[in-house]
């Protein structure tokens, strides 16, 4: 696979930012040839994944500091490049809030009670609900809808990252102005 100029320099510069976060990247890459083959996985890996803007891989980036400073032995060792695409698909790559913050409010603005009224901070979070559907969010165990929200959730992260435009989410009605001398407006 022929790579331009700059995605080259991008993945040179990742590699040597992984290398900074992992003080144990020499057990996967103990070689320029393993190294050499392993940019071409990765590479491959990010153009199957859709992953074509610098925003996703800093992200990533972001989320491999975090992820090396868990203390266990094993966070010293580089991940693999399917767990770095996740990363970089996550929602806060995009400005979304994270999956429990973004769950939460899919919570309240599906129940019954405040789905006329429902703000949605992103129309991401909207589409995912819809796709969960609302009465089965709201019927699922806390666990299963979770899980069920991270599925849509996730794949709408993907269809932003193909650079697709959502819908906007539907805006809630303002309510009709009271008229003046009305019993409600003395209230």
């Amino acid at each position: 696979m022929a790579v331009d100029p700059g995605t080259r320099q991008v993945l040179d510069e990742l590699f040597v930012r992984l290398k900074g976060i992992f003080p144990g990247w020499r057990a996967s890459w103990p070689t320029a040839a393993e190294e050499g083959a392993a940019k071409r996985e990765w590479l491959a890996m990010f153009v199957a994944a859709g992953i074509n803007r610098i925003e996703q891989i800093q992200h990533g980036v972001r989320m491999a500091r975090e992820y090396s400073r868990g203390g266990d032995k094993e966070r010293g060792y580089l991940p693999t490049p399917g767990m770095f695409v996740k990363w970089c698909h996550a929602p806060e790559a995009f400005g979304l809030p994270p999956l429990e913050k973004a769950y939460a409010q899919a919570m309240r603005n599906t129940h019954a009670a405040q789905a006329a009224d429902a703000r949605w901070s992103h129309a991401a979070l909207y589409h995912a609900a819809k796709a969960c559907g609302y009465s089965n969010l709201q019927s699922l165990k806390r666990a299963d809808g979770l899980k069920l929200f991270d599925k849509h959730y996730s794949a709408v992260c993907q269809r932003i990252a193909r650079g697709e435009v959502l819908e906007p989410a539907p805006v809630a009605a303002l309510p009709a102005p009271l008229k003046k001398g009305s019993a409600a407006v003395a209230n």
